[in-house]
């Protein structure tokens, strides 16, 4: 003996849907949309290591900028800065697309554009220490949250920007 189909769709045929006409249509297309919906996945999130990309673009711009209104004794060491934040920010863009399964994306920045308002004093010795201080501990805080080469890469880039504040950059009160 068979036993009943525990189908909530055991009553349901072929024969019936077509024979129904607009009721069997009309359950298809909700059957053939519940199906779809169930199906798609949430946005990804973004990479945690974007943020960082921006952070060290942002520090090597200021860096630059810094050094082309620095005293000239100044000058090579936040030049250096810059070029290294520069690689950090290269470094992770290249990591971010990896991930993504993209190829590495170069961007290019643009300047803003030029408004009737007076120019903004160039940043100093002391706001490229704060900057890279300020880069280093969110470094330092997403490092752990990691693991692996990206891990490491953070743990690299908080060393190093600790490193450029404390050794290569004087405390930002001397030279302005």
């Amino acid at each position: 003996m068979l036993s009943p189909d525990p189908s909530p769709f055991s009553g349901l045929t072929r024969r019936r849907v077509l024979i129904d006409g607009g009721r069997g249509v009309v359950l298809l297309a909700l059957l053939g949309a519940a199906s779809t919906a169930c199906g798609s996945s949430p946005p990804p999130e973004p990479d945690p290591l974007e943020q960082q990309v921006e952070l060290a673009r942002h520090d090597s711009e200021m860096a630059a900028a810094a050094a082309k209104a620095a005293p000239p004794a100044l000058a090579p060491a936040l030049t250096e800065v810059a070029a290294e934040r520069a690689r950090h920010a290269t470094a992770l863009a290249d990591e971010v697309a990896r991930v993504a399964g993209k190829p590495t994306a170069t961007t290019t920045t643009t300047s803003p554009a030029t408004t009737s308002a007076a120019p903004a004093p160039p940043p100093t010795v002391a706001d490229v220490v704060a900057a890279l201080r300020s880069s280093g501990d969110s470094a330092t805080t997403l490092a752990p949250t990691l693991s692996g080469y990206r891990a490491g890469l953070l743990g690299s880039i908080a060393a190093s920007c600790v490193t450029a504040y404390t050794v290569g950059l004087p405390s930002g009160k001397a030279g302005q």
